[in-house]
């Protein structure tokens, strides 16, 4: 009876045991198989030249802007990663400032716009950006003509125009400066020289990165 009663408490001790190391076991099973994996980074990641369009939410102008005021615009399309994945939705909110200003005073001072590109806000965190204004569709609107000036140019033509345009670069941004279009003909060009640079609220306008942005996305 006694060797029975060892025997059978033998083997319960060892089942006790067993079972006990059984979860333990899983465990670090599961471990090892998450210690594989690669985990699945949440960044998002722009490389500088990456370049995007954003439609500006206001018109700005060189007759009326003042150094220091800021702009918005919002991105026309989302902006991919490498990988395709969506890094700036699009509607994100880009924030800006008109960093210089020329106005026209006369005729051989045509107005000009500095701007630079300062962050975009994404998922409600805004992230500074450093950036330059590529390519844009600008509008000259002209001073006020009378007399003959008129009669050449031809009633309601001096309201304004899509012109082309002439982008460089400074310390301070983008500059934006414009000369009127061959199709626009000689005496609307000297009718308008003096004109104010204008970029109507829904400009498109393009812009390239210039270092590398990193996005978080949850």
């Amino acid at each position: 009876m006694k060797s029975k009663y060892w025997t059978s408490l033998a083997t319960g001790l060892s089942l006790a045991a067993l079972a006990a190391c059984q979860p333990s076991s899983q465990a670090a099973e599961v471990a090892k198989k998450d210690a594989g994996k690669t985990p699945v980074s949440a960044t998002r990641t722009l490389e500088a030249w990456r370049q995007f369009s954003m439609a500006t939410t206001a018109t700005i102008s060189s007759r009326t802007a003042k150094p220091g005021d800021v702009f918005t615009a919002t991105v026309v399309a989302d902006v991919q990663d490498a990988a395709g994945r969506v890094a700036i939705p699009a509607g994100s909110l880009v924030s800006g400032t008109v960093t210089d200003v020329k106005s026209a005073p006369n005729p051989s001072s045509p107005g000009t716009l500095t701007l630079a590109v300062n962050s975009v806000a994404v998922n409600g965190r805004s992230y500074p950006i450093n950036a330059t204004i590529d390519s844009l569709a600008t509008e000259r609107s002209g001073r006020p003509i009378s007399g003959g000036d008129a009669v050449k140019v031809g009633v309601g033509a001096a309201a304004g125009a899509i012109i082309g345009q002439i982008i460089g670069k400074n310390s301070k941004g983008t500059i934006i400066g414009a000369v009127v279009g061959a199709a626009a003909g000689g005496a609307y060009a000297a009718a308008t020289k003096d004109g104010d640079i204008r970029l109507p609220a829904g400009t498109h306008v393009l812009v390239t990165l210039t270092q590398r942005l990193n996005i978080a996305r949850s």
